[in-house]
């Protein structure tokens, strides 16, 4: 647990700085694209953060590994030099969380909530819209909506924006009822 919370303080301060950095070079911006770009590169490629981990690697092959991703998905001069210092300094294990660390400094600053929002098939885009409109209202934020798609949930939907839940899917509904049915409230 303590090591845990080491690691999310850890990313914390590269999180910041990779904040200041892209602040002072006037492309935070670009910076918050080139996070939520690499997080879906991770996600989709799961070995990668291990492979550049790899201790059996010289810093030379890692940076160049670094490199041939930042040219591929054109990321940004502060993005490029923040994978550098986190493999030179050993810490690119710490992707993951620096990224999703500068993700929610960034959205805190810019007062953007990002909700995620779970349906048993994608919302049309007037459908979305007016999910948003009203998330606007509720949070007084800008809205970011991160979708899953659960057929588990039979229908309606699930919102989930930092510790708030609201459940409103056909499974929790028959849930709630099925447990007044059987008296326990």
């Amino acid at each position: 647990m303590a090591k845990k919370l080491s690691n999310i303080k850890t990313a914390m301060i590269y999180a910041e700085a990779m904040y200041g950095s892209a602040k002072q070079a006037n492309v935070t911006d670009i910076m918050y694209a080139d996070a939520c770009c690499l997080q879906n590169v991770l996600c989709q490629n799961l070995d990668l953060l291990r492979q550049i981990d790899n201790h059996l690697w010289d810093i030379n092959a890692k940076t160049k590994i670094i490199e041939a991703v930042a040219n591929k998905f054109n990321l940004c001069a502060e993005m490029q030099n923040t994978l550098k210092v986190l493999t030179e300094n050993r810490k690119i294990k710490l992707l993951s969380v620096v990224l999703e660390q500068f993700k929610v400094l960034y959205q805190k600053k810019h007062d953007i909530a990002e909700v995620e929002v779970t349906t048993v098939m994608e919302l049309s885009p007037k459908q979305e819209e007016l999910l948003k409109e009203k998330l606007a209202a509720i949070f007084n934020k800008k809205i970011i909506l991160k979708y899953i798609i659960d057929t588990g949930i039979i229908g309606g939907l699930v919102l989930k924006y930092g510790t708030n839940l609201i459940d409103n899917s056909i499974k929790h509904k028959l849930n709630v009822l099925e447990q007044m049915m059987k008296g326990n409230k």
